[in-house]
C-alpha cells in the first residue's frame, strides 16, 4: 500500500529547500554596512603564506591594506560604471566595493608583508618568523 503525502507538503519542503541553496549559494555580504567580501584562497609553505583576493576592476591604486593585531584588513573601490542604456539580464560578476579581515597567524613576520596586484588577483605574501634553533651550552 503506497501513502502519499498531500502536494502541499512536497511544495513547502522543496520551497524550503530552495531558499537554503539560494542562501548557500548568493554571495555573502557583511550584514552591518552591506560591503561586498570578495573570494579569497589561502595558502602555505614552509617559509611563508599567500593569500589570493579575487578583485575584478579594481586598481591598485584603489587597494588599502592594513595590520592591526594579527588581522590584515584589505579594502577596495571599484570604479566599474554600469552602462545605463543596457538591461541587465544576468549579473554574476560583483564590481562593488569590498572589505576583508582576515586573521593571520602568530608566525607571521609582519614586516615581511608584500603585495601584488595581478590580472584581478592581489596576492599578498607574508613570511614567517625564523625558528630559532634549540642551543647546546657548554658548562664550563
Amino acid at each position: 500500500m503506497n501513502i502519499r503525502q498531500p502536494k502541499m507538503i512536497t511544495d513547502i519542503l522543496q520551497n524550503n529547500l530552495d531558499n537554503v541553496l539560494q542562501e548557500i549559494l548568493t554571495p555573502q555580504k557583511i550584514q552591518d554596512n552591506q560591503i561586498n567580501v570578495p573570494e579569497v584562497n589561502i595558502y602555505e609553505d614552509d617559509n611563508s603564506y599567500q593569500i589570493k583576493v579575487v578583485m575584478p576592476g579594481v586598481d591598485k591604486k584603489d587597494i588599502s591594506l592594513s595590520l592591526d593585531n594579527n588581522i590584515i584588513e584589505i579594502f577596495g573601490k571599484s570604479n566599474h560604471e554600469i552602462n545605463k542604456k543596457l538591461t541587465t539580464l544576468r549579473t554574476e560578476i560583483n564590481f562593488e566595493d569590498f572589505k576583508r579581515r582576515l586573521a593571520i597567524p602568530k608566525d607571521s613576520d609582519h614586516q615581511s608583508i608584500s603585495a601584488n596586484l595581478i590580472n584581478g588577483i592581489l596576492e599578498i605574501t607574508i613570511k614567517k618568523k625564523q625558528k630559532i634553533k634549540p642551543k647546546n651550552i657548554i658548562v664550563k
